[in-house]
């Protein structure tokens, strides 16, 4: 039976350490120290007597599948069978050998007791879970096919039936097969983080100290050495609700922070948003990231206009600035082109491409004037400046697609937190800052001249509406709104016929958005770079698509107008001029 005292739970039902007042953490009295270490343990029993039940989920089928895998009709094959239970066993055998022997401890708890030793021998035993890490990925896949080709096999795998806690009145709860042979790993992660909770209370001279430090010093060796073994695309674990978290997006941003300008690299997780800062790191290593902040999604909502009055004012350069160091790296792409033809001139060139480079930095960080706000719900708020009205709706677009689905609220203890930053290094999609001095010369280098634009007409809205477009480029890695059509008032049929000369600077995609003019009184006193209007429809063109006459471009519909995806926009006409 559980001991009495049991820890609060996370979101996930399991037991999590609480956290002790400040005067215990600054080294209140011993004896106050002690009971928060038996509080502390006791959450953690109560946590491994729930860790014991999944893997006995696990265990159930595994027998009467071992058994029919010799008969004449075998669900599994015993190579199959032993494959993914690998170790399992063990596994189960030796936390069930910790937990009976740690629990007569709380039970008849005093300052004396210790627990040392019994964290020092489950630490020694984690070369089983080294030969589960070893096996983890082949067990999966293997799973994953025998779910596809044996329905019988499916239907055990997605409904394993896991016991509650022998005090609970949650008597059962279902869980796939895929997040209950993760658990293996996210224990070690949870059993290091309880470690770091009972030297905290656990005075230096008291005899448990030295036990409690060597089962850490074990158990974060083992932790460092698997993290790089774990498939990167089920790291951190697992969702609240046990399915695999799967990097949906990522992408860099500048994020206003303490009212000065900081490039993010932003992953959005399937149940998670995380913002990381790209760390300097020496010759030869590859790129680190340190996660700043994160929100779950379930957490996080977009700032309305009201609520934006305490959003970090935007420090706008003037546009001159930004047009003198264009030139800059215009004159610098020249130089470039000229010593790559000149005898023994590579020194120089690699030193204009790091001029260069930087360059193209610093305008990556100070060209965006378009706030991207997200709050979480709990009172804090960040914000993010795009150059793109276009990247802003497909940011906002894809966390709330994944925000219909039943989404809950997770907290990522600190080693869950440093295996997700860690791996996403490996997951990312987006590799490097978008400038045009980390291309290799053999990439398309893009279109230079003069695009001329002829917007025509637009049908298939339901509804009339004042309706305007406005026409996106990319230059120097970033994309600039370069023209704007008149607003056709009062009308579900606009004929603009307006045409538009854009400059071109290596530009490699054009962008069409369609808007509904939303006039708002609240907004008159607000920053110009806000934008209020309704994205009715977007589309974008490759360069390759722009040379000759009467291209035409889609664009997607907002669902409310029920227009139709080739009737939102009308042709788009378009020859470049070199």
């Amino acid at each position: 039976m559980s001991p009495q005292l049991c820890a609060s739970q996370g979101p996930d039902g399991e037991a999590v350490s609480p956290t002790p007042p400040e005067s215990l953490l600054a080294g209140g009295d011993i004896e106050k120290g002690l009971e928060m270490k038996k509080l502390v343990l006791s959450g953690f029993l109560a946590s491994e007597e729930i860790y014991i039940n999944q893997l006995e989920a696990l265990l159930l089928p595994m027998r009467p599948l071992k058994a029919t895998a010799t008969t004449s009709q075998p669900v599994l094959t015993i190579q199959q069978v032993e494959t993914i239970f690998y170790k399992i066993q063990e596994i189960f055998e030796i936390h069930k050998e910790f937990y009976d022997a740690l629990l007569p401890n709380i039970q008849q708890w005093d300052e004396k007791v210790t627990v040392g030793h019994l964290f020092q021998k489950l630490a020694s035993q984690l070369g089983v879970y080294k030969a589960f890490v070893d096996n983890y990925k082949v067990a999966l896949q293997t799973a994953e096919k025998c779910s596809q080709a044996n329905n019988q096999f499916q239907k055990i795998s997605e409904n394993l039936k896991v016991k509650g806690p022998k005090d609970s009145k949650d008597c059962t709860t279902i869980v796939t097969m895929e997040a209950l042979l993760y658990k293996p790993i996210d224990r070690v992660t949870r059993s290091t983080l309880v470690l770091h909770d009972l030297l905290k209370h656990t005075p230096k001279d008291h005899p448990d100290f030295p036990l409690l430090q060597d089962a850490l010093r074990i158990s974060q060796n083992f932790l460092s050495s698997i993290n790089e073994e774990i498939d990167p695309r089920r790291t951190a674990v697992t969702t609240p609700k046990g399915e695999a978290r799967q990097l949906v997006k990522d992408g860099f941003l500048v994020e206003v922070s303490e009212s000065s300008r900081k490039l993010r690299h932003v992953f959005v997780f399937t149940d998670l948003l995380l913002c990381a800062k790209i760390k300097k790191t020496s010759v030869g290593r590859h790129q680190q990231y340190e996660c700043k902040w994160y929100i779950p999604l379930a957490d996080l909502t977009f700032q309305t206009l009201d609520d934006s009055d305490s959003s970090p004012s935007i420090q706008v350069l003037p546009e001159h600035e930004i047009e003198e160091m264009k030139i800059k790296i215009s004159v610098l792409k020249s130089e470039i082109q000229k010593e790559k033809k000149a005898p023994k001139g590579q020194s120089r060139v690699d030193r204009l491409r790091k001029k260069m480079n930087e360059q193209e930095s610093w305008l990556l960080l100070h060209s965006p004037t378009i706030p991207f706000r997200i709050h979480n719900k709990h009172g804090k708020s960040y914000q993010f400046l795009i150059s793109s009205d276009y990247e802003r709706s497909e940011w906002r677009e894809s966390i709330q697609k994944l925000q219909k689905k039943d989404l809950q609220t997770c907290v990522l203890s600190p080693v869950e937190l440093q295996v997700l930053t860690s791996s996403c290094f490996k997951l990312r999609t987006v590799h490097n800052i978008p400038v045009t001095s980390n291309k290799d010369d053999e990439e398309t280098p893009g279109l230079y001249g003069f695009l001329h634009v002829i917007v025509h007409s637009a049908k298939g809205f339901k509804e009339s509406a004042n309706l305007y477009c406005t026409l996106e480029v990319d230059s120097y890695g970033y994309f600039v709104s370069k023209a704007k059509t008149r607003v056709f008032r009062d009308t579900s049929e606009p004929h603009w016929n307006e045409e538009f000369e854009i400059e071109l600077e290596g530009s490699q995609f054009l962008r069409i958005l369609c808007y509904e003019n939303c006039y708002d009184k609240s907004m008159l006193n607000k920053d110009d770079n806000e934008i209020v209007d309704k994205i009715m429809g977007k589309g974008q063109v490759q360069s390759d698509s722009l040379w000759g006459k009467a291209h035409y471009t889609p664009v997607s519909a907002c669902p409310r107008r029920e227009a139709h995806l080739q009737e939102c926009l009308g042709s788009v006409n378009c020859f470049v001029v070199s």
